[in-house]
């Protein structure tokens, strides 16, 4: 039986408004951010224009939503708003991509990184805003990215040319990656209705052949066949529902490693911007750049956060390390989106205490509590509190919000269950970050527990272990970087051989550690390098490998070739995009760093200057 393309189509458009709310509050906020940035170096007419025509396009479409919010949402009528929203979304694309030719200024490095930055993070967005209905994925990403692209090729300087290049590979990824996932929404919607249309008919053919064996014992035996043959199709579409699901989460780690590479090359690229920046002005942007890539990468991280739980990949690394600045990172990294609403978001005094824990885990955990907190807190505060309890700390998300009915605090942990939101709606989230937190909770061995009065606010809670010692493990210091590692010319023309197959990351990585004073040799796999070190073979200091090279060749292996070649154990980095075990257990099998994509120029200088001899 299949599924019905109207009604897969309506449920598609829905999914499409659901995220109208966060989408249009990107749009403002970017908007009003860049305004901003830009009123001192721009003519302020044309940020005025610009400025107004967004104020009035974000009027419009929030009007589209409330108009589609109080209609008849039957799947019929559903196609036609499908359409006005795509035409919103292609005139809000078109006015973000006039950016580039409005403000964009080739000598202008701010305005360079600015405008990019800005339309970059904009398209990325779109991937999960739009990408459920492709005409307004491609309307808004065509119009918003191909200026931007067109401006920096009719510049023609090495630089514009190369960030040219990099919008471009970064258009196809975004289509490649948001067709992909229309796909997989689609077949899922598919197989719910399938699903839901096979159930409908077996009730009524079990209803049917009930009221038979009423009538007539004689048909029992055939009736129970019956039966049997409905369940085994249930177990089948059940059995096709999680091998969708679990496609799904495959093809997300995949997208990982396939989006780790341009942000890789964005990172190297950003420090080579440094040394092209003339005044601490400019260089304060690049940092502020760099922050924001920073934390594009941890929400890639966190979009895949899902897809590790359900196919049991995550892997834990227990270590020491300081508490009070991951919950400052977090504090600061919600405190503008409380603002929109009214609220504070701060810590309260706490000592200076250290925990054993996963910090990237144990971050996604207090994350997810203080964004739940700040979603279902309307006026008052938020608060991150840290409490020792014996010889246990616990942290506190304390809120003012509406608090949870004692019915069903023992529900809120469970997937898609939300407090207040019985009409399922999308855009107040999909009820996952508790499950999240629950299920990290058992990963880590941390307990959460859960206080509330119903009007008055409620409290979370994760109680973990006091780290033993004062300083953090090994192995956090890359992670934990942040800020200039100024090495200057600590490289004194040491030599560093990279070998990977993506020429960007190459040009990049060669451009920042020559900047650093080393000598760099770069080659695209093993034979080449081998080639380019020479014979009788100069010895490198240091060897840095992507793990997945050509013709199925691997970094480990590159760096023992060199090894041999040279006659001694160079040091060895493995880079890489991979998140699976098979990279990490490679590199410790050979005693090599393990770093993943994308890496900060902050946190490679960071290794670098902590590894003897290099």
């Amino acid at each position: 039986m299949g599924s019905d393309p109207l009604a897969v189509t309506a449920e598609r458009i829905r999914v499409l408004y659901g995220q109208a709310g966060p989408v249009l509050a990107a749009n403002l906020i970017n908007g009003s951010l860049m305004l901003a940035a830009l009123w001192e170096g721009a003519a302020q007419w044309r940020l005025t224009v610009w400025g107004s025509g967004l104020a009035l396009l974000i009027l419009l479409r929030a009007s589209l939503y409330i108009l589609y919010r109080q209609s008849d949402h039957a799947d019929a009528k559903l196609p036609a708003w499908g359409r006005r929203y795509t035409a919103g979304a292609a005139l809000s694309g078109a006015l973000w991509g006039s950016t580039a030719v409005l403000f964009l200024q080739g000598d202008d490095p701010l305005s360079l990184m600015l405008v990019s930055f800005v339309i970059g993070g904009m398209a990325a967005g779109a991937m999960t805003g739009l990408a459920s209905h492709l005409p307004a994925f491609y309307g808004f990403l065509a119009l918003s990215v191909l200026p931007l692209v067109g401006r920096l090729l009719s510049l023609g300087d090495r630089l514009h040319l190369i960030m040219g290049a990099m919008m471009t590979v970064f258009v196809v990824a975004m289509l490649v990656i948001g067709r992909s996932y229309n796909r997989s929404l689609t077949r899922g919607l598919q197989l719910a209705e399938e699903n839901r249309r096979l159930l409908a008919s077996r009730e009524s053919e079990v209803r049917a052949r009930t009221a038979d064996l009423v009538a007539a014992n004689s048909r029992l035996r055939d009736e129970i066949v019956e039966r049997q043959r409905a369940e085994r199709a249930l177990d089948e579409a059940r059995a096709e529902a999680v091998c969708a699901n679990q496609a799904k989460s495959r093809f997300l780690a995949a997208a990982s490693h396939d989006l780790r590479q341009p942000m890789q090359s964005m990172f190297l690229f950003c420090q080579a911007l440094r040394y092209h920046l003339p005044d601490d002005k400019g260089r304060a942007a690049l940092l502020m750049l760099e922050r924001g890539l920073n934390t594009l990468r941890d929400l890639l991280d966190s979009l895949l956060d899902v897809s590790r739980l359900d196919v049991n990949v995550t892997r834990t690394k227990l270590t020491g390390f300081p508490l009070r600045p991951l919950l400052g990172e977090i504090v600061d990294a919600y405190g503008p989106i409380a603002a929109t609403k009214g609220l504070q978001v701060g810590i309260a005094p706490m000592p200076e205490v250290h925990v054993t824990s996963d910090r990237h885990l144990l971050g996604r955990m207090v994350r997810n509590l203080v964004e739940n907190a700040v979603r279902y807190t309307e006026r008052g505060q938020v608060t991150v509190a840290c409490r020792s309890i014996d010889d246990k700390l616990r942290i506190e998300v304390c809120d003012t919000g509406i608090g949870i009915p004692a019915e069903q605090l023992g529900r809120i942990f469970e997937e898609f269950h939300q407090v207040a939101n019985p009409e399922r709606d999308k855009s107040r989230g999909l009820g996952l970050g508790l499950a999240i937190v629950q299920r990290l909770s058992v990963i880590l061995g941390h307990r959460v527990e859960v206080r509330s009065e119903l009007g008055k606010g409620s409290v979370f809670s994760i109680e973990l272990d006091r780290a033993a010692g004062a300083s953090a493990a090994p192995g956090m210091a890359a992670e934990e970087a942040d800020g200039d590692v100024d090495i200057g010319q600590q490289g004194q023309g040491k030599m560093i051989v990279v070998v990977d197959d993506d020429p960007m990351v190459l040009l990049g990585l060669r451009d920042v550690l020559e900047r650093w004073g080393y000598e760099v040799v770069i080659a695209d796999g093993a034979d080449q390098a081998l080639a380019r070190l020479g014979s009788p073979a100069r010895r490198p200091a240091l060897v840095v490998a992507d793990y997945r090279l050509r013709s199925g060749r691997v970094g480990t292996e590159a760096i023992e070739r060199i090894r041999a070649l040279s006659g001694t154990a160079v040091p060895g980095i493995i880079l890489t995009g991979e998140t699976g075990d098979e990279c990490r257990n490679e590199a410790s099998q050979h005693s090599f760093d393990l770093l993943h994509k994308p890496v900060s120029s902050h946190q490679l200088a960071f290794v670098l200057k902590n590894l003897a001899g290099v």
